[in-house]
């Protein structure tokens, strides 16, 4: 029963994911149609970019959608009631489509620790034509002991130009400057290019060693200061993989800053997803038994409606939280405990309900 019920959930979800990939990607592509580079590598590239970056809304609707599909499919060929004659409860029926449902979303919050999504930045890079997207200017950045300008930061391909570093000593004075028209972040380190470093003496005294300056063709400094988590503290930007904001979040918490804007984005990208497996549980608890007891087509319309809506809710939440009007606590985590505890009341309730 449980491979049998997850086989038909799983083409269910397919059939409409296709759907709506095709859909986005159709409409997303008319913006574009003008714009679109003559190489046909390019175009596929786009393409590919384009899919990735529409999955992000389209996963969790294709799987709500499909589960509405499911149940209706299920109640109107009476297959719901022949199982439930066989002595399968409710929750038995619901636990294929649970248990996809979550891993789905878990794999889901796995895409986000990757380079995924950055899939709609590298799609934009194609149709302008550009290598410099996303291109950050005159940035000044304290991170540990240190004080960073950047003119201009690329953070897509790790480059910066004209970028000066102001190394402070534990008294808050400072010890060292140096000075770069080109870096790179290479190995986990921002390789400066034919730097000019600049020695301050602690003790300014007439008669002893003054101001040293060196040049050097390499200089590695800043270790861990990646480029995506300049772009994700200081842009109002959420285009952030979790590992990222993880870092980021580590860097803030040592400097004693504002991390609303990190939290919103972990939140939701990490825990906001699994509305959708809580969601199916409240889809189960109303599916009728029978196709006599209620008009399928007036419930399919109410299902639909709910799953949009609840999509729609969490996703403004996420955004809203991230431009920080609220706190992301009072905005992600509040909605999803509200959920997450009627999802409960209804799974211990599925087989009561007649």
């Amino acid at each position: 029963m449980f491979f049998y019920l997850g086989r038909r959930y799983v083409r269910f979800i397919l059939i409409v994911f296709c759907a709506l990939e095709m859909f986005f990607i159709s409409i997303d592509s008319l913006k574009y149609i003008d714009q679109f580079p003559n190489s046909a590598n390019l175009i596929v590239l786009f393409f590919a970019y384009d899919f990735l970056y529409a999955l992000n809304y389209t996963l969790p609707i294709a799987i709500l959608l499909s589960t509405v599909m499911f149940y209706l499919n299920l109640v109107k060929s009476n297959q719901y009631t022949a199982f439930l004659a066989l002595g399968y409860t409710k929750r038995q029926i619901l636990s294929p489509i649970f248990c996809i449902a979550f891993l789905l979303s878990l794999f889901y919050v796995g895409l986000n620790a990757t380079p995924f999504v950055y899939a709609q930045e590298r799609a934009e890079a194609i149709i302008l034509q550009e290598n410099f997207s996303n291109i950050t200017e005159d940035l000044l950045v304290k991170y540990e002991n240190n004080y960073v300008y950047f003119e201009k930061l690329y953070p897509l391909i790790k480059k910066a130009e004209n970028i000066k570093v102001f190394q402070l000593d534990e008294e808050g004075q400072v010890q060292a400057f140096a000075h770069s028209k080109e870096a790179r972040f290479i190995d986990d380190y921002w390789v400066l290019s034919y730097a000019s470093v600049s020695q301050v003496p602690k003790d300014t005294i007439l008669g002893k060693n003054g101001l040293s300056v060196a040049n050097v063709d390499q200089l590695k400094i800043l270790k861990g200061f990646r480029p995506k988590i300049l772009d994700t503290i200081y842009q109002n930007k959420p285009s952030v993989s979790i590992i990222d904001a993880v870092q980021s979040l580590m860097i803030l918490q040592n400097q004693d800053a504002n991390s609303e804007k990190i939290r919103a984005i972990l939140y939701a990208f990490i825990l906001i997803p699994f509305f959708v497996p809580l969601t199916t549980i409240i889809i189960a608890y109303y599916a009728p038994i029978l196709a006599r007891y209620s008009n399928l087509a007036l419930l399919g319309f109410i299902f639909i409606v709910i799953s949009l809506v609840m999509w729609g809710l969490f996703f403004a939440f996420g955004k809203l939280s991230m431009s920080g009007l609220l706190p992301p606590e009072l905005m992600l985590l509040v909605p999803f405990g509200i959920l997450f505890a009627l999802s409960i009341f209804y799974y211990k309730k599925i087989n009561l309900k007649i």
